[in-house]
């Protein structure tokens, strides 16, 4: 047979396995998949998989994807086919709960039409300027809408979240209630009532932004219980609390409830009353609070003695200078902790701006805790803790940085408290008459529920300052024809409106964190890349210094030749050219190497990974196939 013949009958018997191949893949391996990306990003969570299991009402989704335009968006297109196969992925998860429809919605069109009216936001694409639409409109049975307008690439790292979030509000439409208990005059303070009393005080901005998502309803902290409709508390600054409000908190989150909670070392917002014979007696008032016996009950430690004070953070203040001049000093204890401060792997944080606490304290677990203390913000390593009495009576900025020494690590602002936890009251409410003993009646119907003394899970958010939410330390309104318009200088407004608003979902969605990113760098290539590029970055300094070197040699016989002319070079000065220009070539050579073998490197690399890609995989899935061919074979004889 010629080899002509032989090439020939080759590439029939490939194609014919190729296509043997491919059948008993479709014939045995039918919706198989295996995930072989190093994060698992097409490998959905427990917790998606368990909203996606108990969906009470199908739900529909339309994707709008305008492939027809997507050659002209190359940087979003991976990430398009990503959103789509992750899209498959929840309708198989769902078994019939979901309902994907994929729009094309091309230019001048109806579907484009129905893109616009439900929200889809289009990016214009060069040159003709048409509309590029990415985004999903979600639908439940009784016709409520959720859109995400456009799937931003830059947020792929929460893109199960987002998509799990999404339809678990259509699957609990109903706006949760959130219990606001604070010491502090959260919702405003009246109008006055006599001559020289303070100005009307609006209530706290955050509360607004609350009341979009939420129904809020502000609780009597000296009451004895916490309605029953509640489902979610938000406690602030928890000074004095009477004994019962605490109980009722315990026996909330025993129960399985979730809350916010912000203590506070030294409250700025805490105005104690003020004595006009005794101006200093105000300044002596205690303004901390620690929630009684809960946070240890919970894992917490927290020490109302000491505050944060971090150099690196610290916000700047007005103080007295030399001569009477006014002079930008750093505050320690007030401080702004931006990203690099905050855990971005948690959805609640990814993306926010900084943070700006005021004379916060620190919070870790407690030796003995059996929840799990997770640090959601936390200072820089140029911070340690001073004593809240430091600040208590006209406080000095350059006194706190005189006597400042960094600690040894980073310190915990706020922190996310999970898992089993005891009751803090193991005998009841203190001080409760015990009377149970001398009722000689069976226990009526509407009795009291028994106490609640251990929980499997509790779910709580610390945070070590109160202040932060108030309206003067992340928000000033102006004054906008008659209408009173906000405008945030930092992050604080968001975080908490993000905490609740996560608390108040399914324990499924808060498991739910960041995943990978589906395009991932050639590390090790552009480790090779950057260490030649340093190698050539060393040689070529060595070889302008010699030249530098040479020129100064140069220059000196110049200076010391005996007849005095610059026209005629000596056989001195010849000898140390030739011997530059040979130095040069040598040099240049070496040089050449260095990008010689990093290319010879790299080229090595990609071809084992071409391999790897283009065989390997193919031959794991046919020795796969192979394998449940045979075992169905075996079963059948």
């Amino acid at each position: 047979m010629s080899t002509r013949a032989s090439g020939n009958t080759a590439l029939i018997v490939a194609f014919v396995l190729f296509l043997a191949l491919n059948g008993l893949v479709g014939m045995t391996l039918r919706g198989a998949r295996i995930d072989l990306t190093e994060q698992g990003l097409y490998t959905l969570t427990d917790g998606t998989r368990s909203i996606l299991a108990n969906l009470d009402e199908p739900i529909s989704l339309r994707y709008y994807f305008s492939r027809g335009l997507a050659a002209e968006v190359p940087q979003i297109l991976t990430y398009a086919n990503r959103v789509g196969e992750l899209l498959d992925e929840y309708v198989a998860a769902a078994d019939g709960g979901l309902r994907l429809v994929t729009i094309d919605p091309a230019p001048f069109s109806e579907e484009e039409d129905e893109a616009v009216s439900a929200g889809v936001q289009g990016l214009p694409v060069p040159p003709a300027g048409d509309l590029f639409y990415f985004g999903l409109v979600a639908t439940n049975s009784t016709d409520a809408t959720e859109v995400i307008r456009f799937f931003d690439p830059s947020n792929e790292q929460f893109l199960e979240y987002d998509l799990t979030r999404f339809i678990d509000k259509l699957a609990h439409t109903e706006r949760p209630k959130i219990g606001v208990l604070s010491a502090l005059p959260m919702g405003g303070t009246p109008a006055p009532q006599f001559p020289g009393a303070p100005p009307q005080q609006p209530g706290w901005y955050v509360l607004d932004m609350l009341a979009e998502l939420f129904e809020v309803e502000l609780l009597d902290p000296f009451a004895e219980d916490i309605p029953g409709d509640v489902e979610l508390l938000f406690v602030v600054h928890p000074k004095a609390f009477s004994d019962g409000m605490l109980f009722a908190i315990d026996q909330f989150v025993l129960a399985g409830g979730r809350a916010l909670v912000m203590v506070d070392p030294h409250s700025e917002e805490d105005a104690p009353p003020q004595d006009p014979n005794n101006p200093l007696a105000g300044m002596g008032t205690p303004r901390g609070s620690d929630l009684g016996p809960l946070l240890a009950a919970w894992g917490v430690q927290f020490d109302g003695d000491k505050l944060l004070a971090d150099r690196a953070s610290a916000l700047t203040v007005t103080s007295p200078g030399a001569a009477g001049a006014q002079e930008r000093v750093p505050y320690l204890v007030w401080v702004q902790l931006d990203a690099e401060n905050t855990d971005q792997d948690d959805p609640v944080l990814a993306g926010l701006g900084g943070l700006i606490f005021a004379a916060a304290g620190v919070l870790k677990p407690t030796p003995d805790a059996t929840t799990s203390l997770t640090p959601m913000v936390w200072s820089s390593e140029d911070s340690s803790t001073i004593a809240t009495s430091s600040i208590q009576f006209f406080p000095q900025p350059k006194d706190l940085i005189r006597d400042f020494f960094p600690g040894k690590g980073k310190y915990t602002v706020a922190a996310r408290i999970t898992g089993p936890a005891l009751t803090a009251f193991p005998d009841g409410v203190p001080g409760e008459a015990d009377d149970a003993a001398d009722d000689d009646e069976p226990e009526a119907a509407g009795a009291e529920p028994v106490q609640l003394t251990a929980s499997d899970s509790i779910h709580v958010i610390v945070v070590a300052d109160a202040d932060m939410a108030a309206d003067r330390w992340w928000v000033r309104f102006q004054n906008f024809f008659g209408t009173r318009m906000p405008m945030q200088t930092a992050s604080n407004g968001n975080f908490v409106l993000n905490v609740l608003e996560s608390l108040s979902g399914s324990t499924d969605l808060i498991s739910v964190r960041s995943r990978g990113r589906s395009e991932r760098p050639f590390d090790t290539i552009d480790e090779l890349r950057r260490q030649a590029e340093l190698d050539y970055q060393v040689r070529e300094q060595e070889l302008q210094q010699e030249l530098r070197e040479t020129e100064r040699r140069l220059n000196e016989l110049q200076t010391e030749r005996e007849d005095g002319s610059s026209q005629i070079l000596t056989a001195e000065q010849r000898s140390e050219i030739a011997r530059f220009q040979d130095q040069r070539v040598t040099t240049r050579k070496a040089l050449r190497a260095v990008k010689h073998d990093l290319s010879k490197d790299i080229e090595s690399l990609q071809d084992r990974l071409k391999f790897a890609n283009v065989l390997g995989v193919p031959l794991l899935v046919l020795m796969a196939a192979l394998s449940a061919w045979l075992i169905r074979r075996k079963q059948r004889t």
